[in-house]
This record gives structure tokens, C-alpha cells and sequence, in this order.
């Protein structure tokens, strides 16, 4: 079903201090079990001035599904090396051309 599509994976947080980690990229596999994404990891971080550290390089990424918060679908024509992130209030957002912004995480949760 999502094999082959690019994706937001938004993993749940363990704990309160936790920083929110998302996968942005491609889904390479999709079962009842895990997701495999090829792509990068995009972390929420009170240190960084645009408030998130964004992985240099792709890489591969094995997702059991039991910790996943949500998964957004991106269009196909997405760019994974021209990832960019901004504000829409308290909402760090990626923005999407001609469709809703994906959600990240808001300002400070990290």
C-alpha cells in the first residue's frame, strides 16, 4: 500500500523529555510489522536556530510499527535533498507545494 511512496513517519515519544523524531523519504517496505524508509531522520531540538537537525545524508531506517505516532503520505514528486522546515505558529512544519504543511513537532518540544 505505501511501499514505494515518500512518507512522514512520526514516531510516538517514550517519555516527556524525549526529543520527536520523524523519518522523511521513501518507503522500501511495508507490513503488519515494521516500515523500512530510505531517507532522512529529521529530530526536534531547542539547540538549533531553525529549531531542527535534519540528517546530512539518507540512510536506511528499520521502524517497528508499535512505535509509530503517525504516518503522512508526501507527493511522489517530493524532494528528500531539498528538505526545508518553518513556522506556522507554534508548528514546525515541512512545506508541501499546493497541499497541507506535514507536521514535524511545535516550538520547544524538544
Amino acid at each position: 500500500m505505501l511501499k514505494d511512496k515518500m512518507i512522514r513517519v512520526r514516531l510516538y515519544k517514550s517519555y516527556h523529555e524525549q526529543r520527536p523524531l520523524s523519518f522523511v523519504g521513501k518507503c522500501v517496505v511495508f507490513n503488519d510489522c515494521w516500515v523500512a524508509v530510505t531517507g532522512r531522520v529529521i529530530m526536534v531540538t531547542r539547540s538549533s536556530k531553525t529549531g531542527v537537525q535534519i540528517d546530512d545524508k539518507l540512510s536506511q531506517h528499520v521502524i517497528p510499527r508499535d512505535s509509530i505516532e503517525s504516518i503522512r503520505v508526501l507527493p511522489d514528486d517530493f524532494d528528500i535533498n531539498a528538505i526545508t522546515v518553518t513556522t506556522e505558529g507554534q508548528q514546525l512544519v515541512i512545506p508541501i507545494k499546493g497541499t497541507q504543511p506535514c507536521f514535524i513537532g511545535e516550538i520547544g518540544e524538544g
